[in-house]
């Protein structure tokens, strides 16, 4: 990714700058949803099928029309899904297992294997909060698991509401759904991980690397300086838990950013921690450093 593409990206976070100075991000400025949904139907009878030829066009008017939250400026939030369905109807009543795949098509992506619901082919798709359903209310959970991503981007822990949100679908969820209860144990952990201590190092790191990447162009020492802190609380991270998959898909995600910000740098100790970091890269640090 060249430096201009990355300040394409890191434009779209400048506005709040204001907002992250003084320490407040209102839990009503929000994002809107702009989603691209994609179903795989081919293991479901051609009967069914053909009941569900407008299925994935339902789904996005559901997720790019529903209230989530209020939005001041009308940013709007990128979602990919994949629906991969599989026939469990019994009697008259309509029902689905499958595997549902969610990402905002840059770093961050929830999948889900136990999904099961019922949905009446034709039915409107509406999602009311406090009125569990075994399909909108894992569609709502993940949408806010993905604001909540978003939100920490904008401030320290700005996810906080989103991921609460999240954490309370899956609590009413797991006690009110009867025969779809399976899966909402693992969503529950899921949330409750990520409001937890443990991840909280992991999410102020978010915060600092998205607030440097927000002054590329402008004051581009000030960005090498933010995201040099976030480099060094990344690499705590890794030290302290070499394993954990969300650092590993956060360098993966952006050490093309990384390797853009510091390309021209005199400074370039961030680039030998990721060298560390992210040996599946390691020529590209190296050319850099052995210029």
């Amino acid at each position: 990714m060249m430096l201009e593409n990355v300040i394409m990206i890191c434009k779209k976070y400048v506005f709040i700058i204001p907002l992250i100075l003084i320490g407040f991000v209102s839990s009503s400025m929000a994002q809107r949803i702009e989603a691209e949904v994609e179903t795989d139907l081919r293991t479901l009878p051609q009967e069914k099928q053909d009941k569900l030829y407008d299925f994935a066009d339902r789904v996005t008017h559901f997720l790019n029309s529903s209230p989530w939250c209020d939005d001041p400026w009308n940013t709007p939030v990128y979602l990919t899904i994949t629906l991969r369905l599989e026939d469990m109807s019994q009697g008259a009543e309509e029902r689905y297992k499958g595997t549902i795949i969610v990402s905002n098509s840059y770093d961050i992506q929830f999948s889900d294997l136990r999904w099961r619901f019922a949905y009446q082919s034709g039915d409107q798709i509406i999602y009311e909060e406090n009125n569990f359903d075994s399909f909108t209310s894992v569609m709502a959970f993940y949408v806010n698991m993905i604001l909540g991503g978003e939100f920490d981007k904008w401030g320290t822990l700005s996810g906080t509401p989103y991921y609460e949100k999240a954490r309370n679908i899956a609590e009413q969820s797991k006690f009110g759904l009867g025969r779809f209860i399976e899966g909402w144990d693992r969503r529950l952990d899921l949330v409750n991980f990520f409001l937890s201590d443990r991840h909280r190092p992991f999410r102020e790191m978010v915060d600092y690397y998205f607030y440097g990447l927000s002054y590329v162009d402008e004051d581009n020492e000030k960005a090498r300086k933010h995201c040099a802190t976030a480099i060094q609380m990344l690499d705590k991270i890794v030290s302290n838990d070499p394993e954990n998959e969300y650092a590993r898909n956060f360098i993966n995600a952006h050490y093309q950013e990384i390797l853009e910000i510091y390309r021209r740098a005199r400074y370039k100790e961030p680039l030998r921690q990721m060298l560390i970091l992210d040996p599946d890269h390691d020529r590209l640090y190296r050319d850099i450093l052995e210029r």
